[in-house]
């Protein structure tokens, strides 16, 4: 039982602005607007996970495909590429294919501390944060299956607080 943790990293700035000109639908928290998949979304979104994990060479897209064991636990942490500078985005739902595949997802929001270098250029001493981390997990209850799932995010404007839209993609897990 091993514990496999995924970074995503979407693209908040491009999202916002297609959403802004009309050119994709900002969805609604039942109905999230797809962002495609393999090279559609690969403009939006991009996965990685410890190499030992990663199948078929898909470190870094969109689709990428982790290799498990079942009873693992699959935990996701979701950020833009600026940090969450202009906007936050957040996971809030998740849909297994075949549904039984995994167990239930948990969402955990804490705090912990950080030490970070201030000042330019950064200090060799480091200074101490409060940092806040999300993170969504599930465990893996069936063996020898490939399942694809869809996660869903919220992106939020953070000059105003006001939510960008609902959006979608769909990864997979290959359990052996």
């Amino acid at each position: 039982m091993a514990t496999i943790n995924v970074l995503v990293a979407v693209d908040g700035n491009k999202v916002a602005q297609l959403v802004n000109d009309g050119r994709i639908n900002p969805g609604t928290p039942g109905g999230p607007t797809s962002l495609g998949n393999y090279a559609d979304s690969d403009v939006f979104i991009a996965m990685v996970a410890p190499n030992a994990s990663v199948a078929n060479n898909t470190q870094g897209q969109s689709e990428l495909q982790i290799s498990a064991d079942a009873r693992d636990e699959v935990e996701w942490a979701i950020t833009t590429f600026d940090a969450n500078g202009n906007y936050t985005a957040y996971l809030y739902n998740g849909v297994f294919n075949p549904a039984g595949a995994m167990g239930p997802l948990t969402y955990v929001s804490a705090q912990g501390y950080v030490y970070l270098g201030t000042g330019s250029p950064a200090s060799t001493t480091p200074t101490k944060f409060i940092d806040q981390t999300n993170t969504v997990s599930a465990t893996i209850e069936e063996v020898n299956v490939k399942i694809q799932y869809t996660l869903s995010f919220v992106l939020v404007n953070n000059s105003n607080g006001n939510v960008v839209g609902y959006f979608c993609w769909d990864p997979f897990i290959i359990v052996s």
